[in-house]
């Protein structure tokens, strides 16, 4: 989401990747025509695992592995892809837009427990945490691809401000969809000939993931994709926002424009809707362990299992409750409150806040998997013209860390990263991966003599 894209944020120049921030902002751009040709962000918020001995020239053979000692362990990851988006203002009251988006959500969480590179076995690992009273953990994705028609619409104006609204109606395909949960997880300690053994005593698990992976078996490439996109089953989804744009400079002759305001301030509520998916044949629900399930036991049947339909078949014989899941499931939209406010220090010098307020935890129910945005709180001091802009944004996410990052647009491309920490990565050594970068190229093809700082035209009294 453009969100992400956080040099943007505020800013005039958004273009038509503003409307996944606030559908009221499009209206607001000094441009009659913009195209996005392409852009596509990645961030990752990760305790999970790390990398060892990474560096840019050794990522690619660097072993990942999960993170050492006794510690909860989260992953939370988005990916966005955007081709071909175009916003066209219709006359300087209102605006439209269209853009096509394929996005991923990534969620994945653990109670705290100890792990080292020396656990070979269930046994091992279960010996080192015979502290812990059970196990829980999580892991939720979505993918989906999807349509957006944007309109906006001054509503409200005078010579020192206006109003402006918009709204985002989505239609989306699921493309992928996965749910793995382990609930509650518990063993009981026992010992044998000087040996100490493990049986599940308490806990459930679930699985299930969308029925289109099916269509990969016995087809081509080229055939995958096509069915995989038709078994995509469709869904809707809508946001709503406004932006408000005031000068304070009375006496001014040039009414306010998307450029000379002093301040602009911004709502919105995003992404309001959920993708659906069916599961595929396979897709369980165990709980209620037998009797006499040990370690070893579980070591030695589950070494075998090469696919969903086998895991099921396995687990069937250790839980005496084995349910199908043959249901539709659904994923729900990272559905969020967008407050932004931005000031226009003067000079082409900006400063953008942006507050996140997610409606949802990714924390599974049996009523819903939900995704959420990472962002919680940035603020971004920018200078930018037409063509060139400088970005220094800092944010505070939702997992406690704090990222500095930086972005530079060269003319159409724009370049950021989320967190500086990326350059410790000429220097060789073990650390977890967290941040992300962006990319985005956007032209504006037919509206070169518009003038910047285009006024709106003054209301008729």
């Amino acid at each position: 989401m453009s969100q992400s894209y956080h040099a943007i944020g505020g800013s005039a120049y958004g273009g038509v990747n503003s409307m996944y921030v606030n559908p009221g902002a499009t209206v607001n751009q000094p441009f009659k025509w913009d195209v996005t040709l392409f852009s596509m962000q990645s961030t990752l918020a990760n305790t999970a695992f790390q990398i060892k001995n990474k560096s840019l020239t050794t990522i690619y053979s660097s072993p990942f592995y999960l993170a050492q000692g006794l510690l909860k362990r989260d992953l939370n990851n988005n990916i966005d892809f955007n081709l071909l988006s175009a916003r066209f203002r219709i006359d300087k009251k209102s605006a439209f837009a269209v853009s096509f988006r394929v996005r991923t959500y990534n969620h994945a969480s653990g109670m705290p427990f100890f792990y080292n590179d020396t656990i070979k076995t269930l046994n091992n690992f279960l010996h080192l945490n015979n502290s812990l009273t059970y196990y829980d953990g999580y892991f939720t994705h979505a993918a989906w691809g999807e349509l957006n028609l944007n309109y906006s619409r001054i509503i409200l104006q005078n010579e020192l401000s206006y109003l402006s609204a918009g709204i985002n109606l989505t239609y989306m395909r699921g493309l992928s969809g996965a749910f793995f949960d382990l609930s509650r997880i518990n063993f009981q300690e026992g010992q044998k000939n000087g040996n100490n053994y493990y049986v599940l005593k308490k806990g459930s698990a679930t699985m299930e993931y969308s029925a289109n992976y099916q269509t990969a078996n016995n087809t081509s490439n080229t055939q995958f994709v096509k069915n995989f996109i038709k078994e995509a089953l469709p869904s809707f989804g809508v946001s709503l926002g406004a932006e408000y744009l005031v000068k304070n400079e009375e006496g001014e002759s040039t009414p306010i424009s998307p450029t000379n305001y002093n301040w602009k301030i911004g709502m919105a509520i995003m992404d309001i809707g959920r993708n659906k998916f069916n599961p595929i044949n396979g897709s369980f629900f165990v709980t209620n362990p037998k009797q006499n399930i040990t370690d070893s036991i579980l070591n030695k049947q589950l070494s075998g299992v090469k696919n969903i339909l086998s895991l099921r078949d396995t687990l069937g014989r250790f839980f005496k409750v084995d349910t199908a899941l043959k249901n539709r499931f659904t994923v729900s939209l990272p559905t969020r409150l967008v407050i932004s406010v931005d000031k226009n220090l003067g000079s082409n010098f900006f400063i953008n806040g942006e507050l996140t307020l997610s409606f949802y935890s990714t924390q599974p129910t049996s009523e819903a998997l939900k995704t959420r945005e990472i962002n919680l709180l940035s603020v971004t001091p920018r200078w930018e013209t037409r063509a060139l802009g400088f970005y220094l944004p800092i944010q505070y996410n939702t997992e406690g860390m704090l990222w500095v990052g930086a972005a530079v647009k060269l003319g159409p491309v724009l370049l950021g990263v989320h967190n500086l920490d990326f350059f410790r990565w000429f220097k060789p050594g073990t650390q977890n991966y967290n941040g992300g970068g962006y990319i985005l190229v956007s032209i504006h093809p037919f509206g070169h003599k518009q003038k910047e700082q285009d006024a709106l035209p003054c209301p008729k009294p």
